[in-house]
């Protein structure tokens, strides 16, 4: 391997890690919203709103090109309507669960990519697959059942919010097999990400109104955390992910993005005093596993 491109792969590497990073800090920035009474709606059309200025501004600066054919606009719509149930779902689990918690079992996605893959296009089964899946139906159950009230928020329907949180990374997981199936491959990613964010943006704004639930922010703090949702954790952590995948490839930033809900549960743990019992940790260990195996399956196929 040349220096040259030593030196670019662990740029990659780096933009992986903090790109996981980044998206760790979701419930650092969402969850206050949540705690002054602000609706996950309309904390969510605040961020993909601002969320879609920002990256629309930087791809301005860049003279990349923003129009959109007709005929484009079904392919941009049902990755939104995936990337709507992921991150409103995600959202919503912030109300019955704590973050960490909420951030492991999203983090299951990659299992769900399995699981559609397996189901709609007829993907061979192997015994390594059966055993990830195993695995983290295991993890999920320590967490959302073994955890007990470390895990829970006061008063919350356990059921339900695992219900939730488990369909968030399916719908992540329906996102990323969308890109990498259809005709959503021949577009940019950047293009394709902003195009992606300004249908979920109105998705939710939609979502929002009808429910009576968009209002006017004014309060400094919440509109700041809204700020740093959209940039740091959405339009930063998106983009540091495009060029980790580009740069060192879909597996190893697999790996990489691991750090995102580690990030997340030791942010809460530091900032919302979270919980942290034996059940909790062995769940977390058993969906890190789930995960690990299904990439290591990926990489030996490739």
């Amino acid at each position: 391997m040349s220096d040259n491109s030593s030196s670019k792969s662990s740029i990659g590497i780096i933009a992986g890690l903090l790109g996981a990073v980044c998206f760790g800090f979701i419930p650092v920035f969402g969850k206050p919203a949540l705690e002054i009474g602000l609706s996950p709606m309309c904390i969510l059309a605040y961020r993909f709103s601002l969320a879609t200025i920002i990256l629309g501004i930087f791809l301005k600066i860049r003279r990349v090109k923003l129009g959109i054919a007709l005929r484009d606009m079904p392919v941009m719509l049902l990755l939104a309507i995936f990337y709507c149930i992921s991150g409103g779902c995600l959202m919503m689990g912030y109300e019955y669960m704590s973050g960490g918690v909420t951030g492991v079992i999203h983090f299951s996605y990659p299992v769900f990519v399995l699981l559609i893959l397996l189901l709609f296009f007829r993907e061979r089964v192997r015994l390594s697959s059966a055993i990830a899946i195993v695995i983290a139906i295991a993890g999920i159950y320590c967490l959302g059942v073994l955890g007990g009230d470390a895990a829970f928020i006061p008063g919350a329907n356990r059921t339900q919010g695992v219900l939730i949180v488990v369909l968030s990374g399916v719908g992540y997981a329906a996102y990323l097999v969308s890109l990498g199936k259809g005709r959503a491959q021949r577009f940019d990613s950047l293009y394709l990400t902003f195009w992606v964010l300004v249908f979920t943006s109105l998705i939710f704004i939609a979502l929002a109104a009808v429910n009576g639930e968009l209002v006017l922010v004014s309060h400094t703090e919440t509109l700041l955390n809204f700020a740093a949702l959209a940039l740091i954790a959405t339009v930063v952590a998106n983009v540091l992910v495009v060029y980790a995948v580009k740069t060192v490839g879909s597996t190893l930033e697999s790996i990489l993005s691991a750090m995102e809900p580690a990030t997340s549960m030791v942010m809460c743990i530091i900032l919302f005093d979270e919980k942290l019992n034996l059940p909790i940790a062995i769940g977390i260990l058993l969906i890190f596993v789930a995960v690990g195996i299904v990439v290591c399956s990926k990489r030996d196929n490739a």
